[in-house]
């Protein structure tokens, strides 16, 4: 319990190491606290501190030792962490084996108490629970280093915040990662998503998430998670010229290609592991068909062919499942992938297919979303119909041998490997040296081969 005020040989000891205070009697302790590794730090306010086992902490190679050094700690509580060179810490909770280094300032504004996600207007607010009344919260293991600020922030276990990041109003569970000068404002983060040189704003991102390289996510609610988020794409045309009052929500495992460019208001949470191809721009929508790469098309309209990713990009997709698990050190990700929500998405698609095509002597070159419900602002090539059906006709096959097996069908590593071999032809004919550069993936390949025994 932390109840008991310093004794005067306790701040004896302090002020001989270079720390000041007001009132000394404004910190509390735990009885068989120390004095050590508190040095040349400033103290207002009312502060509990839990005491400092000196135990090291290590951040890329160097060590600290748990304490308070050439800081300043104003209303905050402190566990067995490492606060170290930080202008300020206000308001604040250092959980134990927390390494706050290199700060300009951690604080919370005391009236804080919800995130504001979806439209920026504010009419989607996600709740916050926290321990010390309201308070930013360091997780314990978490990792704050070479920042400027991190502001009204609940930072969960093992969270990395680090090179110039900027994160204000957030929620980041436990592994996630914010880095080299990314911006998370009013959102929830997932764990094991890493963010960075992106912003993030207004957003409910799932776990598993990867968002780099000057990329832009705004008002999404993306519970699933598991996606990726590539360089230049722009996912926040959130504002009608009137308000920021629209939103999107990405699907399970979506993937946004280099530079493209999304519209809002737009769902794809009925489409899980859609891929939208680099550069296109995706007018509003809401889009009903699972595994579809969405490409450029014929004037303004885009192209979608449904069943791609699964049939086409099947070992982008296992890939992922592998990554996924290996990042989360779980083995459930295979379950998300033939979850009863991706097998309902499919039927749906197969079957709509399937009605529009039933007595159907001769077809127009292409279907609109008047003739295809769920085909969203994109036409499909009739010509194309015929495979797109027998690759959700894959999915549920080896759907159906997960199910009842419990493991992969042994079809999927030659497929994935058929893949490859696509990937490793087009390489050599480009590179000369494509094969000593990109080897086989043994690792990987010898995942999915456990998986399918």
């Amino acid at each position: 319990m932390i109840k008991r005020p310093l004794m005067q040989k306790e701040i004896d000891e302090l002020v001989a190491a270079g720390n000041i205070c007001g009132n000394w009697n404004d910190i509390r302790v735990m009885q068989d606290f120390t004095t050590k590794n508190i040095k040349n730090s400033k103290f207002t306010g009312k502060i509990k501190l839990h005491g400092f086992s000196g135990k090291t902490l290590v951040y890329k190679g160097a060590e600290f030792q748990t304490g308070i050094f050439n800081s300043w700690i104003n209303e905050s509580v402190v566990e067995d962490a490492c606060i170290y060179d930080v202008k300020l810490f206000s308001n604040s909770v250092a959980c134990d084996e927390a390494l706050i280094f290199n700060v300009g300032s951690i604080i919370c504004d005391r009236e804080m108490s919800q995130i504001k996600i979806g439209t920026e207007m504010g009419h989607r607010i996600l709740k916050r629970q926290f321990s010390e009344n309201e308070r930013t919260i360091i997780g314990r293991g978490a990792r704050v280093c070479n920042v400027s600020s991190v502001e009204n922030s609940h930072l969960g276990e093992f969270v990395c915040v680090e090179n110039g990041a900027l994160v204000r109003d957030a929620l980041l569970e436990n592994n996630s990662i914010v880095s080299d000068n990314a911006i998370v404002k009013s959102s929830f983060i997932g764990s094991f998503s890493h963010i960075s040189e992106a912003e993030v704003s207004s957003s409910l991102v799932g776990p598993l998430v990867q968002i780099h390289h000057h990329c832009l996510l705004i008002s999404a609610l993306w519970a699933e998670g598991r996606g990726n988020v590539g360089y230049g794409a722009n996912v926040g045309s959130n504002h009608t010229g009137r308000m920021p009052d629209q939103e999107i929500v990405p699907g399970l495992g979506q993937f946004f290609g280099l530079g493209c460019s999304v519209k809002f208001p737009a769902n794809f949470i009925e489409a899980p592991f859609t891929m939208i191809a680099t550069g296109v721009v995706c007018e509003p929508q809401r889009l009903k068909f699972p595994f579809s790469l969405i490409k450029s098309g014929m004037g303004s309209v885009n192209e979608i062919v449904p069943g791609w990713v699964y049939s086409k990009n099947i070992y982008g997709v296992y890939r992922n499942i592998y990554k996924w698990d290996k990042r989360s050190e779980t083995k459930n990700n295979i379950d998300l992938l033939f979850s009863r929500m991706v097998l309902n998405s499919v039927i749906y698609a197969f079957n709509t297919l399937k009605e529009f095509l039933l007595d159907k002597n001769t077809l127009q070159p292409m279907a609109l979303e008047e003739d295809i419900p769920g085909l969203g602002s994109n036409y499909i090539r009739t010509e194309n119909m015929e495979k797109i059906i027998d690759s959700y006709e894959l999915y549920i096959e080896d759907y159906n041998y997960y199910q009842k097996n419990k493991k992969l069908n042994p079809s999927i590593l030659s497929r994935v490997e058929e893949n490859l071999e696509r990937d490793y032809e087009r390489g050599q004919k480009i590179f000369d040296d494509y094969m000593e550069y990109h080897p086989k993936d043994e690792e990987f390949l010898n995942y999915l081969h456990d998986s399918c025994s």
